[in-house]
Formats: C-alpha cells, structure tokens, sequence
C-alpha cells in the first residue's frame, strides 16, 4: 500500500475513533430522564401540597430535592389533549387535537384520531440525540398504524390507548407490547407492572447510549380499583371512593420509591432529570380527588382543572428546594427536557410569538427561569391560552384570567388576589373582558387548524354545573 494512502487510512481511522469517544463522553455527560405522568390526580393529594389523609414520601422527594412551580398548568383540561400538548409542546389546537373522543371513536377514521403524525414529539426529539427510548402506561394520543408510539420513536412500548381495568387478565386485556398484543400477565395490578417494566428498562444494558422513559401511569384514573394491602391503610376512611382513591395513590407513592430505589443502587440517580406532573384536575365526582385550595375540576377551566402539581429534580443540576413562582404549562417540559440533554433543538429564544413560535414550540425552557438566569420580573409565558371547541375557552394574561363558556356570562377573575376564583370581576371590569376577549380571539384566529375530532355532548352536559357546584377548599382532616 503507497504511503500516502496508509496515512489517509490512518487518518481516517483516528478521526473515526475521536468521533466514536466523543460521542461516547457526550453520552456519558448527558442525563438520562424520566417523565412521570399521572392521571386525574387531585392538586391536593399529595403530602407536598398539604395533604393530611395521604402521605407521599417518593413524590415529595422529586420537590424537596428540585424545583417545585407554583402555577403549573396543563393546555387541555381533559386527558388526550392534555397529552398531545405535552408530548407536542406545542398547543394541541394547532393540530386539530382538543377533545377526547370517547364514545364518537368508531365514527372517525381512526387515521385522523390523535396526534398528527406530522408532528413531530418527544421521543423523536430525543431519539435523535442518540437516545434509547421507551413508552410505558398510558399514551392515549392515537392508536392508528402511524401514530402508535412504536412509530413515534420509542424503542420500546408497552402500553394502553385509554381507560384499563386495573387487575387484566391474559384473555382480557388492551394492552400492547412492542407492536403486539400481550398474552401473558407478569405483575397482576397495573400500576405495579408499569413500574417493574420501566426497572428493566433502565437497568437495561444501553451501551453508550443515555435512556428516556415517559411513564404514563394511569393511577388514579378510574375504575377505582386498589389492592387489599393498601386499603387496610385507609379503613378508617368512611367515604368508599375516596377510601380507594386513597389507596391508589399509595400504591403510586410506593411505586415512585422503588424508581428511586432502582436509580440510587445503580448510581444513575445524580444524572437523572426525574419530572413528575399530572394530565389534568381531578375530577372529584369521579374518582373523589379533591383540588383544593381551587375551585374547579377536570373538564372545566378554572384552576381546579388546568392547575396541576409539577416538579423538576436533577441531583447534579438543580439546587434542592427551590419553588418557581411565575405562570409555566407543560408546554414547556419539551424545550426544558432538549436543554437538559443538549439538543440543538432545544429554544434559544425566551421572547416568543404565541401566534407565530418561530421555532415550532409553543413551550420554553424553564431553566434559565427557576435558575434565575433572566430578569427576576420575566415570565416564562405572558399569556397562556386555553380552548376546547365547543366547551369553552380561557386566557390567563399576567395574573388576569377571562373563562368564556357557552352557558352563561363571562368570567373574569384577578389571580393574584383571587386564587379560589370567589369573585367574579367581569361587571366591575368590562374593558379587561374585552381586552383578553380580543386577545383570545387573536389566538384563535391564528391556528392553522380545526378540531378533527370531537367527544360527544352527553358528557357535556353535566360539565356546565361544574362551574357553580361547591368544591372543598381546604384539606380535609386526617
């Protein structure tokens, strides 16, 4: 072989070798991440947020060790939009996907039921990065060919679309495992088997490669189900339903700790980004949750249905402790999740166009913000916005918010003063209505999209009294 094309050959090789170690430090360096989502959760029932019938130890441990936001909100205030727009970190409405579709599903073309494949989420964010990937629980944003999560960038799925009975069975079940049906039950309760399957996913040998896991438990979605251990805790809770609910959320609790227990003896936990939230508010009547101190709950647009427990921890990256104060929406976990692992997708830009995002994400990377890396006055998000076609819309503008259902007046409410939303403003303040009405109706017109599916108005119906209805305000006792 002629010297010069030995050298090349050298050349090229040594290149070859310092891109494959430096792929391979990058690696090392980068976090893996766990998303933690709940289903239906109550903003009060967790011992963080003050509960006193209910301990949870492992959930807390994400906020004392990170950083909890005050006024987290979700972008739909039911589970599949909800979802979309996190996954999406763009608004849900922009593509069409603002209802459920429960009960009117066999009349769509299950093609155009979820999130549109064209857009682009999480998982092929961070596959892209050189990512190993993994969707366990619930999905819920389409189970069409193309928009399963096996075609969504996930390596691994084991999964449900939907609502699942707690306690399945070989013969009868939903669920899917990697493109397929599964035959065979490992772990008898659900919520149990979603937490083994993601320990064997992260004690997986990745090689080189960095591991995200969206873990969708659909605890304490109903049906009420609970496990006798964990309802023997809770006899003395007179109310049946919420004796389970209860009991479920437990279960989740101890759950979280085994995570937590998986990740410290394994030495993964320092370079773990774990974040914990929940789809939506409660809905109390449902499964006996409770969203105090808010008003409100799953389906409507006041704070007990759209303001929902969020929190980041990351051991070797964010001081113990903190609690962000400012307005933030799970918009933003998508941008904060690509600048945690370095993606050059991540934002750049904190000045964004609600109408026009410049760079595709309606959502921002939180953390310059909780970090105080910004201007202590700047907001994540000036304004959110918030609409179901059909249902009803909402706008939260500084620490004004405007509620525009299509049963009665509008409501306008100060935040800031008004947290539990006693104290409707709209006809001492007609001009503030009109302006945030204006506003809306800007936000409205510049969607490129109209819904593609709908749920029916059955379910509607009874979601009108939701806004008048009392709600607990306060925790109850022990």
């Amino acid at each position: 072989m002629p010297r010069s094309i030995r050298l090349l050959f050298v050349a090229t090789t040594l290149a070859f070798v310092f891109v494959l170690t430096s792929q391979a430090a990058y690696a090392a360096d980068r976090p893996n991440v766990l998303l933690i989502l709940t289903d239906d959760m109550g903003y009060a029932d967790i011992s963080y947020n003050g509960s006193l019938q209910v301990k949870t130890p492992n959930i807390d441990r994400i906020a004392e060790t990170g950083v909890y936001f005050e006024q987290a909100y979700v972008t739909g205030v039911v589970c599949a939009p909800s979802r979309c727009g996190l996954v999406s970190g763009r608004y849900q409405q922009r593509f069409g996907a603002e209802h459920n579709w429960n009960e009117f599903g066999e009349i769509y073309n299950a093609e155009y039921i979820g999130i549109n494949p064209n857009v682009k989420v999480m998982s092929e964010y961070v596959k892209e990065q050189g990512y190993a990937t993994a969707m366990i629980g619930k999905w819920h944003v389409g189970e069409s060919d193309r928009m399963r999560p096996e075609a969504r960038g996930f390596d691994h799925a084991f999964w449900m679309g939907g609502n699942h009975t707690y306690w399945p069975t070989a013969e009868r079940n939903r669920l899917k495992l990697n493109g397929g049906p599964v035959t065979k039950i490992d772990v008898p309760y659900l919520t149990d088997w979603w937490t083994q399957d993601a320990i064997n996913w992260m004690t997986k040998d990745h090689g080189d490669q960095p591991w995200f896991i969206y873990l969708g438990y659909n605890t304490p979605h109903t049906p009420m189900q609970a496990k006798e251990e964990d309802l023997a805790k809770y006899a003395h809770i007179e109310n049946q339903r919420r004796r389970t609910y209860l009991a479920m959320q437990d279960c989740l609790d101890q759950n979280i700790g085994k995570i937590y227990k998986t990740l410290e003896e394994t030495g993964q936990l320092d370079n773990t980004v774990i974040i914990f939230t929940n789809d939506n508010g409660g809905p109390c009547e449902a499964n006996a949750s409770i969203n105090a101190p808010f008003r409100g709950m799953k389906s409507n647009f006041l704070e007990g249905g759209m303001r929902v427990p969020m929190m980041i921890s990351w051991p070797s990256n964010i001081e113990p402790g903190a609690r962000y104060h400012q307005p933030v929406s799970t918009l933003d976990l998508l941008p904060t999740i690509l600048a945690a692992i370095q993606s050059p997708d991540a934002p750049a830009d904190f000045d964004l166009d609600a109408a026009h995002p410049e760079n595709g994400l309606d959502g921002v990377n939180l953390f310059p913000f909780f970090q105080n890396k910004v201007d202590a006055d700047a907001r994540p998000h000036d304004t959110l916005y918030f609409r179901a076609v059909f249902r009803g819309t909402a706008i939260r503008d500084g620490d004004w918010k405007l509620i525009v259902t299509r049963h009665d007046l509008p409501f306008l409410y100060n935040i800031a003063e008004d947290p539990q939303e006693q104290n409707n403003l709209l006809l001492e303040m007609p001009e503030k209505a009109r302006e945030l009405k204006f506003k809306l109706g800007q936000w409205e017109a510049n969607l490129e999209g109209t819904p593609t599916f709908f749920n029916s108005n059955r379910w509607l119906r009874g979601k009108y009294r939701a806004y008048e209805k009392e709600y607990i305000l306060e925790q109850p006792a022990p």
